[in-house]
């Protein structure tokens, strides 16, 4: 039996907008040696039928079935299933450049690493978004550095800044995942922060890419992404998770800064994002009543934040009713 490189692995409910040119993607990729393992969500559309057709061109394509438990339960069916050497997660609205698991995984090779990061560019309709990455750029010392590193060897132990907590621009190597132990959580929203973030902790050689593989469509109207209000405090239960993770795995004093200073931007986006009244009021009622105690945010002072307005912005949303916090933002 043909050795698998690489377990790419899709989780899918009512994705037939955009399924065919994902699977596209990865039936076309210029690494053969992959199988691609399909978790259909309890789909009510078309997503069946796609699956079905696709897996009758290429016997590479598994598909397993499940009720509607939403996309983390469906990565780690995915993930006890794989053979693959490396494990890859792919949104079905997103898809891959042809040649995205021939270089990561030649990548991964050349440097024994744990995970391979590239860059990604996001799509909003046709309309491609320009990413800036001379934020990201700051916490690497060197150019060389990008070959194998660990988190502890950035700038400010910096690993929450140089990536987002999303799976899609990641191979995992599969043996790294396994001993560490971590899966996806279970909930509806924000599941997958949780695991990239400890496994990017935990990882003791990690290689980064300046080639852009992967393209990831933003404001698609039934993405978990759109519709994360519906239980946004998961946001806030997903950094919880990582926290009490870092300290259990006595890794919390050598990533805070990171940590606080990632989680500070992460609550402030996270509030504009809210699209409804109800979970924006909520989500500025968390924030005022329960976020400093658990973190303290207001106790590091301004010095301690790479982005000092950010501390500022938070210290108006605790001071502030949220009527006069919206009249001065909206005014602005």
């Amino acid at each position: 039996m043909p050795t698998v490189k690489a377990s790419i692995i899709i989780p899918i409910y009512n994705e037939e907008r955009y399924l065919e040119q994902c699977l596209d993607s990865v039936c076309g990729q210029t690494l053969k040696e992959i199988e691609i393992i399909c978790v259909d969500d309890g789909s009510t559309d078309r997503t069946p039928e796609i699956l079905k057709k696709y897996s009758g061109k290429d016997s590479r394509i598994r598909i397993i079935t499940q009720k509607n438990k939403f996309a983390g339960t469906a990565r780690n069916r995915g993930m006890e299933c794989a053979s693959g050497e490396y494990l890859s997660f792919l949104d079905a609205d997103d898809y891959y450049e042809s040649d995205m698991m021939e270089k990561m995984v030649q990548k991964a090779d050349a440097n024994k690493a744990d995970i391979v990061v590239c860059r990604y560019e996001q799509r909003c309709g046709e309309a491609v978004m320009q990413n800036g990455w001379e934020f990201e750029e700051l916490f690497f010392r060197t150019e060389g550095q990008k070959e194998a590193f660990s988190g502890r060897d950035l700038n400010c132990a910096g690993i929450f800044q140089i990536t987002k907590g999303w799976a899609w621009d990641k191979l995992f190597r599969t043996e790294f995942v396994r001993n560490c132990g971590y899966q996806f959580p279970e909930f509806r929203s924000s599941e997958d922060g949780f695991f990239v973030y400890m496994l990017m902790a935990r990882a003791e050689r990690i290689s980064y890419m300046d080639d852009i593989l992967a393209v990831h469509r933003i404001a698609v109207q039934d993405s978990l992404s759109n519709t994360k209000e519906t239980d946004w405090p998961n946001g806030f239960r997903m950094w919880s998770m990582i926290k009490n993770e870092l300290k259990r795995v006595d890794l919390y004093k050598a990533y805070e800064q990171s940590f606080v200073n990632e989680f500070l931007y992460f609550l402030l986006w996270y509030l504009e994002s809210m699209k409804s009244f109800e979970a924006f009021g909520g989500c500025y009622q968390y924030i005022k009543e329960k976020v400093e105690q658990e973190f303290r945010i207001l106790s590091y002072g301004k010095d301690f934040f790479f982005q000092e307005e950010l501390w500022e912005w938070y210290r108006e949303v605790r001071e502030l009713p949220l009527a006069e916090y919206l009249f001065r933002r909206r005014g602005e």
